[in-house]
């Protein structure tokens, strides 16, 4: 089954973004809490790396709805907001194994950043990329054209009151485009 199909370019990025950076926190946040000794890991320690990574990427995806979301188009903007992020959303989730309360939260959001850094760089990173800036160009289309018809009903309204300018007219020399 084909998912492109059914999935329009937004969502296939929101889905893939936010897809890739649940994972990258979540990964990150089960190596600290075990200390890297992987054989420690229990189906409690999974639960609350899955808690830790879903819950940092929730600002993400609200603000992929947003004008905003052409900032992760840029990789360490990407990155570093999801540090930010997973730091808020570990705190959050469980206490420190470190010492000092927010020690191993700073750690996470920190190894969150450059784990987000390398796998942009990745092929995977690379495909993510392209959603994003096809949907950059889509998006920058819109604005270009809202830009235009904004600037026609401003000059309307300061300088031909009463008067509509419509497709292909013009006043005082200036051709409005069809």
């Amino acid at each position: 089954m084909n998912l492109r199909r059914f999935l329009h370019e937004r969502h296939q990025f929101r889905l893939a973004l936010c897809g890739h950076k649940v994972g990258e926190a979540g990964v990150v946040c089960l190596l600290l809490m075990v200390r890297g000794q992987l054989s420690d890991v229990t189906v409690a320690h999974l639960l609350i790396a899955s808690k830790t990574g879903l819950l940092a990427v929730l600002p993400i995806l609200r603000i992929t709805f947003t004008h905003y979301a052409r900032h992760f188009v840029n990789r360490w903007t990407s990155s570093l907001f999801l540090g930010i992020c997973t730091f808020a959303a570990d705190a959050a989730i469980h206490p420190s194994h470190y010492q000092g309360q927010y020690t191993e939260a700073a750690l996470t959001g920190v190894g969150a950043f450059v784990f987000s850094i390398l796998i942009s760089l990745s092929p995977i990173g690379k495909q993510i990329e392209e959603l994003a800036e096809a949907l950059l160009l889509r998006h920058h289309a819109v604005h270009k054209s809202y830009a235009l018809c904004k600037a026609r009903v401003t000059f309307t309204v300061e300088f031909g009151i009463g008067w509509r300018a419509g497709r292909g007219s013009s006043i005082f020399g200036i051709q409005f485009p069809e």
